[in-house]
């Protein structure tokens, strides 16, 4: 059934809460899917799809991945729905940005050489026009309540998850607590029974994780260690990508190979700064050096690891798979943090 819609003049656009996350979350599945690829490719030969003259080009693989992407966002309201759809979108982009060789030569040569630094061109665009999208301003109050009742969708007629309660809540309290619709709001989910223990496989391992991160960063020494991992990890990062910038070779390539090691180098010193500028966060908080983390590792997934396939595809793939690894327990790390900080919030309002 189709629902009217009704025309109203053109306002300012109210911004997604998650919106960081998703279009982060888009290009980490863009540069993983690209990279992937080639990797792909380059290990089988560069097989063909298809016979008797036709070619079925990855490109279209692409183009279904991201029109999957867009009848789910079209099709559901979920927010889970929008997440797996950032995944799918940016598989489906990188799978698609892979072949702009193809389209730039006049002999439809994947293989041209500057065609890794054309696709970095394209991310980093996009990223910026992205981050013009979502801004660096804070809610609105208006947006502040819209993005909590978008959460309460996911929650009518069911009990609702603790960190999403804790969620609307914070959201509530950005919101104008006058107006009508967030005071009805708050009673609702405040009204709301809590959710059952996940019984489910995913359920059980992500209270796992929970439990063992809670209990890993009770301990005393648990901070010091984690400095002395990440500058290691930073540490190895520089000394691995400075090996493979020494062994390029530059035979025939010397102007493409020598950009490339560049944007090696600064890059990787780049992300190194950002991480050890949140080892010095780490003592004052946690969450605020887990974010400074973050921003070195997303240069080292979205530009370093780039120009490092360029180099060395084994290299490349092996560097992404563990920057990875890290982005994911990263992000793990940094949600649990945000849902600490608000029942520590809540706790203190609570004895206020």
């Amino acid at each position: 059934m189709l629902v009217a819609m009704t025309h109203r003049p053109p306002g300012r656009l109210t911004r997604d809460a998650e919106a960081p996350l998703l279009l982060e979350s888009f290009f980490v599945a863009a540069v993983a899917s690209f990279l992937g690829i080639r990797w792909f490719l380059g290990a089988t030969g560069y097989p063909r799809v298809g016979s008797n003259g036709i070619h079925i080009a990855h490109m279209l693989w692409g183009g279904l991945l991201m029109l999957l992407a867009l009848m789910l966002l079209l099709a559901f309201l979920d927010r889970w729905v929008q997440h797996l759809a950032a995944v799918i979108a940016g598989l489906g982009f990188g799978t698609f940005i892979d072949e702009i060789g193809k389209f730039v030569t006049s002999d439809n040569n994947y293989f041209f050489r500057p065609a890794v630094a054309l696709i970095y061109g394209v991310f980093v665009v996009a990223f910026l026009v992205a981050r013009a999208f979502v801004g660096r301003r804070r809610l609105t109050q208006t947006e502040a309540l819209a993005n909590a009742l978008d959460i309460l969708e996911g929650s009518l007629d069911r009990p609702i998850d603790p960190d999403d309660r804790a969620r609307v809540q914070r959201l509530l309290q950005l919101a104008d607590p006058q107006a009508p619709l967030a005071v009805l709001a708050a009673r609702y989910v405040a009204d709301l029974p809590p959710a059952a223990e996940h019984t489910s496989l995913i359920g059980t391992i992500r209270r796992n994780l929970t439990d063992g991160y809670e209990d890993l960063m009770a301990n005393p020494w648990a901070e010091r260690a984690l400095s002395v991992g990440v500058v290691a990890y930073a540490a190895l990062a520089v000394f691995g990508v400075a090996l493979v910038a020494s062994g390029t070779p530059t035979s025939g390539v010397a102007d493409t190979s020598s950009v490339a090691t560049i944007a090696q180098v600064a890059s990787t010193i780049i992300g190194a700064a950002l991480v050890g500028r949140g080892v010095l966060s780490l003592p004052s908080s946690r969450a605020a050096a887990y974010h400074w983390f973050m921003r070195g590792l997303l240069v080292w997934i979205l530009v370093t690891q780039v120009f490092v396939f360029y180099s060395s595809q084994l290299a490349g793939i092996g560097g992404l798979a563990i920057d990875l690894v890290a982005y994911g327990s990263l992000r793990f790390a940094i949600s649990r943090e945000i849902v600490a900080g608000r029942h520590a919030q809540q706790s203190r309002a609570g004895r206020g």
